[in-house]
């Protein structure tokens, strides 16, 4: 039961738009499904590599105030600075946009709130004895939904597909304002 529950919510973590599920929906939109396939794997490695921190952060500084205020700050900044690239960025797929594209997967997955989430709560939470499974699996989750958000962006009309980083860009920018402001506020 411990387990169902942990993929449930993994589930809904991972389903829900976000900055890395942006980013992918619109390189699959912007480069199609076969050219971004392993945009999922980019998301993989950034989830195993925060979740992973943050699991280590919650274990052994989970008093220090500053930690989780300067992490989120971290993450605005990326977001806007990402938000800022995505705009001027021209729809191409020569092997130059797929090496950016892997990287900012990468990178925003890394500064994504929902890997803190999961490192600082669903793990700890749901799966305090079997924390190493927890991580696998929403690993092998993460590169499943990342594969559908994929699939979702290659779906877009072909006239809406070089607005793709456009759009992208200004939902990266409403992240990190939210993020921003939840630093504010505490």
């Amino acid at each position: 039961m411990q387990l169902a529950s942990f993929v449930a919510a993994a589930l809904v973590v991972l389903l829900t738009p976000g900055p890395t599920n942006t980013l992918l929906a619109a390189a699959g939109a912007a480069m199609g499904f076969r050219r971004a396939v392993l945009l999922p794997l980019a998301e993989a490695a950034g989830y195993a590599l925060a979740i992973g921190a943050f699991l280590l952060l919650t274990a052994y500084l989970s008093g220090v105030v500053f930690v989780m205020p300067a992490l989120k700050t971290a993450a605005a900044v990326w977001l806007l600075v990402s938000a800022a690239r995505l705009w001027r960025q021209p729809v191409q797929v020569d092997a130059a946009a797929h090496l950016t594209a892997l990287r900012r997967v990468f990178v925003t997955t890394i500064l994504n709130p929902k890997a803190m989430l999961v490192g600082t709560i669903l793990i700890p939470e749901l799966m305090r004895e079997r924390q190493a499974l927890g991580l696998a699996t929403f690993i092998a989750l993460s590169s499943l939904a990342g594969a559908a958000w994929l699939t979702m962006g290659s779906l877009l009309p072909r006239p809406a597909r070089p607005y793709a980083y456009k759009a992208a860009a200004i939902v990266l920018c409403a992240f990190s304002v939210a993020a921003a402001s939840s630093t504010l506020r505490g």
